[in-house]
């Protein structure tokens, strides 16, 4: 199994930052990872592989499973339940790009992102 890691700044990543139910829940949604172009890490991705990727998030989304999401990038693929700050909410394609709708949560490390966020910190995303 080949695991496809990317990194992209706030605003490489086109996020945008949502509130649903009267501020209550916190979302980002923008490119994810993209394919066909040399990342930071001087990798290229082909398309048909994100394009599987993101087939099996959603997938899992669809199935009632829970993708969650950590803080930072750590170097292998098993989430660490004390760095949980974010759940993948929806996956899609645009062109050559894989997209996702990341929802906040309430967990130490969510509120940290949080904060972060209403204090005007632009903050990356990092798939693994």
């Amino acid at each position: 199994m080949r695991n496809l890691r990317e990194h992209l700044t706030f605003d490489q990543a086109n996020v945008v930052l949502e509130n649903a139910n009267e501020g209550k829940d916190l979302y980002m949604k923008g490119i994810m990872i993209q394919g066909g172009v040399r990342n930071a890490n001087q990798r290229v991705y082909p398309v048909n592989e994100i394009g599987r990727a993101v087939k099996t998030l959603n997938d899992q989304i669809a199935g009632g499973y829970s993708v969650l999401g950590e803080v930072d990038h750590p170097e292998g693929l098993n989430i660490n339940i004390d760095r949980v700050s974010h759940m993948i909410t929806e996956c899609w394609m645009d062109g050559d790009n894989g997209y996702g709708k990341l929802k906040i949560l309430p967990t130490p490390m969510g509120n940290l992102v949080k904060t972060m966020l209403e204090a005007g910190v632009k903050l990356g995303v990092s798939s693994r």
